[in-house]
């Protein structure tokens, strides 16, 4: 048993150790499924949980991938036709005040944009925003990161369909004790954001104002997933942008208007959340039967929304062209990455590797549950993606959390707000804020460890905090 064991979990351990080392994602993963497949000499595929588990994994992938085409065209869109750039002249005329501005942007812009896209649009969005009101580069660059605080919704949350689809758990189950178990990273991330944006002092003036901005977003976001999680995320985002702008209103009297091209350029977004909260609201209205799937599927709306942003912004057909081919550039190795993470996470099944690790964990009784976090941080860290991090994980928290005789809906909604956090360690994502800061603030050059240890030390309060509360929650 206990070789099994080890052999079950080498190639975990493997993937993990290439992507930490900086080896590129795909031939990392393809090299682990080469062992992986070499391994069934003592972990034979079986046939029936092969077909079974490819039938499950074909539907999801399918999903997922017109949700990630989606939504990198629809910010190819955002981005040709200056929409981004009228969205954060506005907000940073609206916030009022320095602090103010941080939790907005910190809170309200980046998750909103990470929710709605995904893909590190956050960051991209809001470092030129945190730079513009007088943040240095290393501290932009963290306060943009902090941001993707709940980016297990990020694109609409493929990553929460694949947690469900792999294991067979409850959706809506799982994206609620998500939400749930989220406030440890949004109270631990919020605080970092005005220590990082303001100063010990200045932060300490603003705390009223952040507590009330988490209790919003935190709120909307458990209440969300039980309408709609594709959309919790992006509901909670607008709730706490809401909150800041209400707080801003009080406090400096009045808040600028929208203008006509503002308006327009939020347009994108207005329809999206109207015909995901249209489609849902017709679902629980009348039986759709197998229509439903797909009439309320954020891969249906988002690519639909796609369709429709260039219209709304009247971008010439060189600018079409530009966008289509620059989004399929982008799209294509992160779709292909996607596919071979989720093929991989249906190989430890059909193998029975995740029944031998689930085993394996379940010797640990309850206390296993201590250890979900943190499986959730390896794989956000390794992969940088919640979609990934399901495809690894999923079975195998879900097989152990049942062995042991617990909700796995708990275990999983642990394991998935640890991964939400972590992203933000992952070097792709250091990287790209690196570089948004290296093409703006000129001279001024990113503390790359200081950056780091900034990361790491509070998602390490995260898992502090997650472990125990996971465990008395289940």
């Amino acid at each position: 048993m206990t070789l099994d064991l080890l052999l079950a979990a080498a190639p975990l351990v493997l993937i993990a150790t290439l992507l930490a080392f900086r080896m590129p994602p795909i031939p990392s993963i393809l090299v682990v499924i080469a062992i992986t497949l070499a391994l069934s000499f003592r972990f034979p595929i079986d046939a029936d949980a092969a077909h079974n588990t490819l039938d499950s994994l074909i539907h999801v992938s399918i999903a997922v991938l017109f949700i990630i085409l989606g939504g990198i065209m629809l910010a190819e869109s955002l981005t040709a036709s200056g929409a981004q750039d009228a969205i954060g002249s506005w907000v940073e005329r609206a916030a009022g005040s320095k602090g103010r501005a941080v939790i907005l942007i910190g809170l309200g812009v980046s998750p909103l944009a990470e929710s709605i896209i995904g893909w590190g649009l956050g960051i991209i969005i809001c470092v030129p925003l945190l730079l513009r009101i007088g943040l240095s580069a290393t501290r932009a660059a963290g306060v943009a990161l902090f941001g993707l605080v709940i980016s297990a919704w990020g694109s609409l949350g493929p990553g929460n369909l694949l947690l469900s689809e792999s294991t067979g758990v409850d959706y809506i189950a799982i994206t609620t004790w998500t939400a749930i178990l989220s406030l440890p990273g949004l109270v631990i991330m919020g605080t970092a954001m005005l220590l990082l944006g303001l100063g010990r002092r200045e932060a300490r003036a603003m705390l009223p104002e952040l507590a009330l901005t988490i209790a919003v977003v935190w709120s909307v976001l458990v209440a969300g997933n039980l309408v709609s999680p594709p959309l919790a995320g992006i509901l909670a985002s607008l709730a706490g942008i809401a909150t800041v702008l209400v707080l801003s209103r009080i406090r400096e009297g009045s808040i600028p208007a929208l203008d006509p091209m503002t308006r327009r350029a939020l347009a994108p977004y207005g329809i999206l959340v109207v015909s995901m909260l249209g489609a849902t609201a017709l679902a629980s209205l009348l039986d759709l039967g197998p229509a439903e799937d797909v009439a309320t599927s954020p891969a249906l709306w988002l690519m639909i929304t796609a369709v429709i942003a260039p219209l709304i912004f009247r971008l010439t057909g060189t600018q079409l062209t530009s966008i289509v081919a620059k989004g399929l550039r982008r799209w294509l190795p992160v779709a292909t990455t996607t596919v071979l993470f989720i093929a991989f996470g249906g190989l430890l099944t059909a193998t029975g590797m995740t029944e031998t690790l689930s085993e394996g964990a379940a010797e640990l009784g309850r206390g296993f549950l201590l250890l979900v976090p943190l499986i959730g941080f390896i794989g956000g860290y390794t992969t940088g993606s919640g979609t990934g991090a399901a495809a690894m994980f999923a079975t195998g928290t879900a097989g152990a959390s049942s062995f042991i005789g617990v909700d796995p809906a708990v275990a999983l909604g642990g394991q998935n707000a640890a991964t939400s956090t972590s992203t933000m360690t992952t070097p792709s994502r250091v990287a790209l804020a690196a570089g948004m800061t290296a093409g703006l603030a000129a001279g001024d050059r990113i503390n790359i460890p200081r950056l780091m240890g900034w990361l790491l030390g509070t998602n390490a309060l995260v898992l502090l905090a997650l472990a125990p509360l996971t465990l008395l929650l289940a």
